[in-house]
């Protein structure tokens, strides 16, 4: 499976791995840029802070609810700051369920009296 093809599943897996080697692996939406696969995080999220101690993850395509239906894909991550790509990307895959999603995360950051916390861009690279 190529990059293309993953970015046009509604879902993949990505899999990162703790230091001790145990995979963890999270569903998330993606959008595909250039040959590559971009997915939006908070900064402070697991994923995020795995995929800085080791950059080597694995992309399964998958349910919602993370059960995979195809092969596994080793790549490469890594983390930018910047989100506006990977947020313009998403909504035009995602169209109203990605503004649904982030008006919803807003509400409940208001209602919980929270501040936006900081996102970034995971891109990855298939090996």
């Amino acid at each position: 499976m190529n990059a293309t093809a993953l970015a046009h599943e509604r879902y993949v897996s990505i899999t990162t791995f703790r230091r001790d080697g145990t995979p963890v692996s999270t569903p998330v939406w993606c959008a595909g840029d250039n040959g590559s696969l971009l997915v939006f995080s908070e900064a402070n999220s697991g994923k995020v802070k795995r995929i800085r101690h080791d950059p080597h993850v694995r992309i399964t395509p998958c349910s919602a609810r993370g059960r995979p239906h195809g092969e596994a894909v080793e790549a490469d991550a890594d983390i930018a700051e910047d989100t506006t790509r990977v947020q313009v990307l998403l909504a035009g895959k995602y169209s109203w369920a990605w503004r649904g999603y982030t008006s919803l995360m807003a509400a409940i950051r208001r209602v919980r009296r929270q501040g936006r916390p900081e996102s970034v861009t995971i891109r990855i690279v298939l090996r």
